[in-house]
């Protein structure tokens, strides 16, 4: 069972699309940072993006930040959080790449999945 870690970012709740990012711990302790795309017009467009990073890995980016691990997710939303809801979907999307960006500037990897 996934928990969820931090909600980093959401778009308005009153436009036909809507975005978010949020950071949940997988059953075998991956850090899953997850872009969700939601087109209320067209679901067609619905999308979300898996950004997974290996407990090892979130341990290097714990090291590089001199923290603990499990401090990770909060360490991402106070660098890239943003709790208005006033957010449009491109400014999630790009917050998304400055996450993965922040990933490998902290020495770790991750891996894609497309959903």
């Amino acid at each position: 069972m996934p928990t969820l870690k931090e909600v980093i970012v959401e778009s308005h709740d009153d436009i036909e699309i809507w975005s978010s990012i949020i950071i949940w711990e997988s059953p075998r302790k991956e850090l899953i940072i997850q872009l969700e795309f939601i087109d209320y017009d067209n679901h067609e467009r619905d999308h979300s993006i898996y950004a997974t990073i290996d407990p090892d890995e979130a341990t290097t980016m714990a090291r590089n930040l001199h923290i603990d691990p499990d401090s990770v997710p909060r360490a991402i939303f106070e660098r890239f959080g943003d709790t208005s809801n006033t957010t449009v979907p491109s400014k999630v999307e790009a917050t998304f790449q400055e996450i993965l960006n922040f990933i490998l500037d902290c020495g770790a990897r991750y891996r894609l999945k497309y959903d």
